[in-house]
């Protein structure tokens, strides 16, 4: 592949991957993630003004080598109390009808930093089972990547009408960037502050082709206090500190890691053993792959640290669990074991740690309790149904410890249920109820000490018919370039599309796994640029056929090659 920093800024038609990895690069070297705290919030912003600089330069460029059309820029600023949206973008045309592309600029955390997310660089990985080109770095499918392939199939639609202007009096074509979708999602404030700026047909670029049901979510915080549990005796071994690192609650995260403190000859004992108990714990499932271990003598404590591996978005938890490990999910079931054999005292961390293992065990469904915790319908089928990612472990020293959790929830945890209707279902969830009948249940099963529990309903489930007019449309794009039918996949991760009729979810990925080679939302996240270049072969065709004549969807991919899966 020829050097991609010989490639001019503007669109180099055929020349798909090329582009794709220079101008993704660029964008990756921006750090846009951000603390939970918002410590870094200046740091991001001005990382997002570069990005968007980087942008208008090439829409300067584009606008000056293709003067029979025009780019222009928009923005848009909002605020409720103390959060503020950000979206911006292009467009060009006059027309009535308005079709956008939307994806996001903001990432989520690099996990840490041994796997140099922020330096991008290219890797062949097996992917379908054939050697393929990545591009590797935090934001190279998610969402940085395709960010970057919809301003290029934009540019690409223009270059087609500059052949005949008069098309983009009838349509308007745009590509629009949410700043803040990993946390706040600016785009859903951005339409309802300008309901005039709705576009006729919205693609959100941020998945899978394609999306036609997202589950709902929930985010429920479980908390032990300290008070709530007797404190052990000073001759025994106890948790003293159990955490995650700072990041996403819809990440399962890089570590989890448990520091045990207590007499020096129980604690010398403990770190000679504690690889050998590990091995023999007696987790729910004989076949369960327990995360990998660490464990660590230092000073007066042992420290035991469990490392991820497999998927590492909060919204798969159960692709994590067959070809991976949540470090919070062994490390937990196992400190109960310890707990259960006197091994270590209970405090109000081993009781958290009980809860977890009574409650989901190392379970993705909520099979544990199946009569509150267990659904799945019609749309999202058994295997895909609710799903609980537990991705965050606070301690506040001596006064509790809490646990988050990433519910991604199907229509029988809904206060209502499905009528028919294409959009969002109304109305809260029902876990309220269903987390005191659980937290109850706990505490007359095992004895255990009160649980306490704040949950909030994101959104409901959205729903749209197999069908839906626009993903009819979009499955007659997907069938021209790839010669076959697109898949109408129901997920459980959510994009700017949930609750707007008018956006879909489609791309960039021809694959549901969010693990490798992908590893969607987590460490060595990386982009198959096939995918990325079909994407764009796919999303070029469809504003072309927006612009109009007939010669004109046919030029859209002449002179490409045609793939039809070869290629993947």
């Amino acid at each position: 592949m020829p050097d991609p920093r010989q490639v001019s800024m503007t669109s180099n038609d055929g020349n798909w991957q090329q582009v794709i990895v220079r101008d993704t690069s660029e964008l990756i070297k921006l750090e846009t993630w951000r603390m939970s705290d918002g410590s870094n919030e200046e740091v991001v912003i001005a990382n997002l003004v570069k990005i968007k600089d980087f942008f208008i330069e090439k829409m300067n460029d584009f606008n000056n080598n293709t003067p029979q059309v025009k780019m222009s820029s928009f923005e848009w600023k909002g605020q409720e109390e103390d959060k503020k949206y950000w979206v911006f973008g292009f467009r060009a045309g006059t027309g009535e009808r308005k079709v956008s592309l939307i994806c996001h600029l903001d990432t989520v955390p690099p996990g840490n930093s041994g796997w140099q997310p922020f330096v991008p660089r290219q890797e062949t990985r097996l992917y379908k089972g054939v050697p393929t080109p990545f591009l590797i770095g935090r934001g190279s499918i998610d969402d940085k990547g395709p960010a970057v392939v919809a301003f290029e199939s934009f540019s690409r639609a223009l270059k087609k009408a500059a052949a005949d202007p008069q098309v983009l009096n009838k349509v308007t074509l745009e590509v629009l960037f949410d700043t803040s979708e990993e946390t706040d999602m600016s785009t859903p404030k951005y339409f309802a502050a300008n309901p005039n700026k709705k576009p006729s047909l919205g693609i959100v670029f941020d998945a899978f082709w394609s999306v036609r049901a997202e589950k709902g979510i929930e985010r429920p915080v479980f908390t032990v206090n300290a008070s709530d549990v007797l404190s052990p005796l000073p001759d025994k071994l106890t948790i003293e500190k159990l955490s995650t690192p700072d990041g996403s609650v819809n990440m399962i995260p890089v570590t989890a890691e448990a520091r045990i403190k207590g007499p020096d000859e129980l604690l010398d004992e403990f770190y000679k053993k504690i690889n050998d108990w590990y091995r023999t714990c007696p987790f729910d499932d004989p076949d369960y792959h327990p995360a990998d271990i660490n464990v660590t003598y230092c000073g007066s404590e042992v420290v035991i640290t469990t490392k991820v591996a497999g998927a590492q978005h909060g919204s798969a938890p159960h692709q994590n669990r067959s070809n991976g490990a949540n470090p919070v999910v062994s490390l937990t079931n196992f400190l109960a074991f310890l707990i259960d054999r006197d091994i270590l005292a209970n405090n109000h961390r081993g009781e958290m740690c009980r809860f977890i293992r009574w409650a989901f065990g190392t379970r993705a469904f909520g099979e544990h309790h199946p009569d509150l915790l267990k659904r799945f319908d019609t749309v999202f089928g058994d295997g895909n149904g609710t799903t609980y990612g537990l991705t965050q472990l606070t301690d506040n020293e001596s006064e509790d410890i809490s646990l988050g959790i990433d519910i991604r929830y199907v229509i029988g945890h809904h206060g209502k249920g499905w009528d028919g209707r294409e959009g969002q279902i109304d109305g809260d969830s029902l876990f309220n109820s269903v987390f005191d009948q659980l937290i109850n249940r706990y505490q007359s099963e095992t004895g255990g000490a009160r649980i306490s529990f704040k949950t909030e309903s994101i959104f409901g489930p959205d729903i749209r018919s197999i069908r839906n007019a626009d993903l009819f449309k979009i499955n007659m794009a997907y069938r021209s370039i790839m010669g076959d039918n697109c898949p109408m996949q129901a997920i459980g991760g959510a994009t700017d599309a949930h609750g707007r009729l008018e956006l879909i979810t489609a791309g960039a990925l021809f694959t549901d796994n969010l693990g490798p080679p992908v590893n969607y939302h987590g460490i060595d996240e990386g982009a198959p640029l096939t995918d990325l270049e079909n994407s764009g072969k796919i999303l070029l065709y469809l504003l072309t056929q927006e612009l109009g004549t007939k010669e004109e969807q046919e030029s859209s991919y002449s002179g490409f090659h045609q793939c039809h899966g070869c290629c993947n």
